[in-house]
């Protein structure tokens, strides 16, 4: 064994299934040599795989694992993405055709101009967690430090709650995300809508002068240390202000990123723009997220 501590066995307020779901997690953990409390993501998924059973019988260990942790006040581990994937095969299929929707919206957002940009930057960063599946709520609360860019993907959360690999397109949560923390280096500053005005307009020249609309991503833009406390979204006034106070962000209310999130995809299609997508793939998109 390694220095990995052994979970408590038994949790207050799991009883019955629970509580034997719960001791049988632990024993493989302590198997495996890895945390049961708080675990992650790929662990509950490795679990899932190497002890089969029914679509009923999973979904029960993953909930006697969400209330252990939610006793202890953790992280849930089921309320990650490719657990409730995994959970529920066709909630992938189903937000397949919605996440290529919102990546052709993406693709015609501009990058630059002023004060546009500072909300498409915005808009594509909802889009893209949107249609994997995370709820207003849930992409409402994140937080900066919440988010780790690296050059092959963008991961939310430590479980981590959601995993987006980069494309290489314009579209690329990478690239997108980087946008963002462009934009979230400068915004909470009192002066920051005047450093980003200039900002943009450089980067609008630049890309211009190479004819690339990505000129101003070269490596993946870090969300700044200094705000990583700071909400990820936040609203901006006319004159590109963000709201809050300075140096402190307002976050953006789950309604306003639902709002924002069914304006661009309930938006008439551009024609010729893409796919043709099924009749009912909003609905079938929104049903999705909360797993109906």
């Amino acid at each position: 064994m390694t220095g990995i501590s052994v979970a408590p066995v038994r949790i207050p307020g799991l009883r019955g299934k629970q509580a034997r779901e719960w001791r049988q997690f632990v024993c493989w953990a302590a198997a495996a040599e890895l945390p049961a409390l708080p675990t992650t993501a790929d662990t509950v998924l490795a679990y899932l795989a190497e002890i089969p059973g029914t679509p009923a019988t999973q979904r029960g260990r993953v909930s006697a694992l969400n209330a252990a942790h939610k006793a202890k006040r953790l992280p849930i581990p089921g309320a990650a993405e490719a657990v409730r994937r995994a959970l529920n095969p066709g909630r992938a299929q189903r937000l397949s055709g919605l996440r290529a929707h919102a990546d052709m919206i993406i693709t015609r957002l501009p990058v630059t101009g002023w004060p546009d940009a500072l909300t498409d930057r915005r808009d594509a960063v909802i889009l893209l967690p949107a249609t994997e599946g995370l709820s207003w709520h849930q992409i409402s609360a994140l937080t900066q430090a919440e988010i780790t860019l690296t050059a092959r993907a963008v991961t939310v959360g430590a479980q981590p709650l959601l995993v987006m690999p980069a494309t290489g397109t314009s579209a690329c949560p990478v690239r997108v995300f980087s946008r963002w923390a462009t934009i979230a280096t400068h915004a909470p500053a009192a002066t920051g809508h005047i450093a980003l005005e200039r900002l943009l307009a450089d980067i609008g020249e630049a890309a211009a002068r190479t004819d690339d609309t990505e000129a101003e991503v070269y490596v993946p833009q870090q969300f700044p240390d200094w705000y990583a406390r700071q909400p990820l979204l936040c609203g901006f006034d006319e004159r590109g202000l963000a709201h809050g106070y300075i140096d402190e962000l307002e976050p953006l209310a789950p309604d306003a990123v639902a709002e924002i999130a069914t304006a661009h995809l309930l938006a008439p299609p551009v024609p010729g723009a893409g796919p043709d997508l099924d009749t009912d793939w909003y609905e079938r998109g929104i049903a999705a997220r909360y797993g109906i």
